[in-house]
């Protein structure tokens, strides 16, 4: 089974997405993983249209599942 790395972006009232990529492997590195919170995070304020720093970080979890969730979007 692929190992996702998933974390969730949100703002205030705005919707909360999270955001999931697929692992390199079964355990990833700081470069990579600080790679996809980033990304995660500059798509969410571009999406929403807010400055970066008005985004909030959810919990960051790797090795999990695809996300079965309406809500979540591959980056």
């Amino acid at each position: 089974m692929p190992h996702y790395m998933v974390q969730s972006m949100s703002s205030g009232a705005l919707p909360t997405i999270v955001y999931y990529r697929r692992q390199s492997s079964a355990h990833v590195t700081h470069a990579e993983s600080g790679g996809f919170t980033q990304d995660a995070i500059n798509n969410y304020a571009q999406r929403q249209h807010i400055a970066i720093n008005q985004v909030v970080e959810g919990r960051y979890r790797s090795g999990q599942g695809r996300p079965n969730n309406p809500n979540a979007e591959e980056i």
